[in-house]
């Protein structure tokens, strides 16, 4: 038998079906057990705002925080909005049904709020993520967990010498 018969013969199927058999990078929906912010860690957070027209005026109210996530190869904004959601959704059911934090990591754990809605927009270099709330006091609960993600995730710098 010469090489090239036991090359198509014999490694070239082999090497297919162990290709085949390896887990791939991404799985066809966000996996949960991942934290999405320590995948993807926000580098910067700022309150999200909305404008209500009442009956004197328009006003400005905080309605949740914009969580800035730099651009990565292969990261889209839907992916990233279904991983965001599923997470949010997912760790308010295990808070929920343990009445404990999922972990030690601020990242991992919900901010324990429900009914929030999720954007993504496309910002150049990034991605904004919003996490609108229904009320106030809700979203000043969401803007104190996205700063606390957000500074778990800054560099420690060095003391200036």
């Amino acid at each position: 038998m010469s090489i090239k018969t036991f090359v198509t013969r014999a490694l070239v199927p082999a090497l297919l079906i162990g290709a085949a058999s390896a887990p791939s990078a991404h799985a066809a929906s966000p996996n949960a057990r991942d934290c999405v912010f320590d995948r993807y860690a926000p580098i910067s957070v700022v309150p999200y705002s909305a404008d209500e027209n009442l009956s004197y005026g328009s006003y400005s109210f905080v309605r949740g925080a914009q969580l800035f996530v730099p651009a990565r190869e292969g990261l889209t904004k839907e992916w990233l909005e279904a991983s965001v959601q599923q997470a949010l959704a997912q760790a308010n059911q295990a808070n929920a049904a343990t009445k404990t934090p999922a972990g030690s990591d601020l990242a991992c754990q919900s901010p324990q709020v429900k009914n929030v809605q999720v954007t993504v927009t496309s910002a150049g270099n990034g991605f904004w993520v919003a996490l609108i709330a229904r009320d106030e006091r809700t979203a000043d609960t969401l803007l104190k967990w996205a700063r606390g993600v957000v500074a778990q995730h800054k560099p420690v710098t060095q003391a200036a010498r």
